[in-house]
């Protein structure tokens, strides 16, 4: 069996990888979308929140109702930095996996071009016996046929 042809099961699991690698990059960059996308309706509520206390204490309230308010504008602002935190280590996991892929398909690449020299040696040795075959044949018919 010729090089290249035994470099077709290579280059194929070398494709099936990088391209696993692909799928998996494009989904932690969806999960990015949706962990920002989070992040920003927490941002949002934070300063809808807000805004309405504000409108609320210019009527008054209670000291208690103060706290209350206060308290949950204290947990949604937890909760963003917990989605700030949340929406970096996604931005660190999409790196970590872009530079995965990156070897993966470069990695592939380097076996398409390995195949594709091989099959440049076996065009190049295919050429070189048929030269040889047709070189041999005329010199038979010279010897049959010496006038020419």
């Amino acid at each position: 069996m010729k090089r290249s042809k035994r470099l077709n099961t290579v280059v194929d699991l070398a494709k099936r990888k990088a391209d696993e690698a692909a799928q998996a990059l494009a989904f932690v960059q969806r999960k990015l979308g949706e962990e920002q996308n989070k992040l920003e309706q927490l941002e949002q509520y934070l300063t809808e929140y807000r805004a309405t206390i504000q409108s609320e204490g210019r009527k008054g309230f209670s000291v208690q109702e103060f706290r209350r308010y206060n308290d949950f504008s204290e947990n949604v602002a937890k909760a963003i930095t917990q989605q700030t935190q949340q929406v970096h280590t996604v931005k660190h996991q999409i790196e970590q996996v872009r530079r995965h892929w990156q070897k993966l398909d470069a990695r592939h690449k380097g076996v398409l071009k390995l195949q594709g020299q091989a099959l440049a040696e076996e065009y190049v040795a295919q050429e070189r016996q048929e030269q040889k075959e047709l070189d041999e044949i005329a010199g038979r018919w010279r010897l049959r046929h010496p006038r020419f």
